[in-house]
């Protein structure tokens, strides 16, 4: 879904851009702006279900081109796997109801697909409730068809905790801007609400419930502000904030640069490693300049450290601490 102009358009088109692989479904979110965006999809395939909305007072111009941007409804995006637009079977504004995506032995007519020529895609909407929502959240392999003609072949590894994962994080959001559920989708929502968690767990999803709780409701979390890699090895990604990037939306943390969380100089910066957060435990935190995930291995984070303590750690001149996870913490380490 390549429906922002700003940040979210590169997250977006991971999901359907580049070649395909023969990996499986992910999910990807995004909380910018006061904008957030949940999808769920193949890298480099033709098709993926996303969910995105806005609090109040966001900055409409950061999400023009997409929409509509309604509570609990899946918009379907697709890639030209199904068609060319403006060649003389489909013209760029005509709408299609010759697109079919087969799971569990059934095919269900995606409505109305549209080509949105601003953001480069066909698509469509459907409620969070519609029965092709159950289908996919219930997993298994499935086809997209469109003309009469397979046009994708898709894995079931990872669909319906991916789906899940992309309408639990909107539904959060959801939640916390004060939208209501609506009847159409109440049964579907009442039941992943219940779900129990099981197998890995979403550390983005993990991050953004501890920012809010801090802030006591709304809060922005720069993209910059975040580093991903799997530290621990567990092939689920983790997920690191600095503070310095966080700003609660109301009440008296709003005032506070990284909702309190930061100082004259250094902010903390947690790091929500997947193996720890899943036996319960909570976040790494230390205090830092800046963090980020080293580019050269993507195990190790590297934190600005106050000049004040760089003598100490034998860091100096470049004063960065490298740490590493050693199975229960992060520990400082040479390169």
């Amino acid at each position: 879904m390549g429906v922002f102009k700003a940040g979210l358009v590169a997250l977006a088109s991971l999901v359907l851009a580049g070649a395909a692989s023969a990996q499986g479904w992910t999910v990807r979110t995004d909380f910018t702006e006061g904008w957030f965006f949940a999808g769920a999809g193949i890298e480099g395939g033709p098709i993926s279900f996303n969910c995105a909305d806005h609090y109040p007072g966001a900055d409409w111009s950061y999400g023009e081109g997409g929409g509509p941007y309604d509570p609990y409804i899946i918009q379907i995006s697709m890639n030209q796997t199904i068609g060319v637009p403006g060649e003389a079977n489909w013209a760029n504004n005509a709408p299609r109801n010759d697109v079919i995506f087969v799971i569990g032995n059934t095919g269900y007519q995606l409505p109305d697909v549209r080509w949105n020529e601003m953001v480069g895609e066909w698509s469509t909407q459907i409620s969070v409730g519609d029965p092709l929502v159950t289908a996919l959240l219930a997993g298994g392999e499935a086809q997209l068809w469109a003309e009469g003609a397979l046009v994708g072949d898709l894995p079931a590894a990872g669909l319906s905790s991916s789906v899940a994962g992309a309408i639990n994080f909107c539904d959060s959001h959801w939640i916390a801007s004060g939208a209501p559920l609506p009847s159409h989708a109440a049964i579907t929502m009442q039941t992943l609400r219940d779900r129990p968690s099981s197998g890995a767990t979403n550390m983005e999803q993990a991050m953004l419930d501890y920012v809010t709780g801090i802030c006591f409701g709304a809060a922005q979390v720069r993209a910059d502000a975040i580093g991903r890699s799997d530290f621990d090895g567990d092939g689920v990604e983790d997920v690191m904030v600095h503070w310095s990037g966080v700003s609660c939306q109301q009440g008296d943390l709003a005032n506070l640069r990284g909702g309190g969380n930061c100082g004259a100089s250094n902010c903390l910066t947690s790091v929500f490693v997947s193996s720890a957060i899943g036996a319960g435990n909570g976040p790494y935190e230390v205090l830092a300049l800046s963090a980020r995930v080293a580019s050269e291995n993507g195990s190790d984070i590297l934190l600005g450290v106050d000049p004040g303590t760089c003598t100490e750690l034998g860091l100096q001149p470049a004063c960065i601490a490298r740490q590493r996870w050693n199975g229960a913490q992060f520990v400082t380490v040479a390169r």
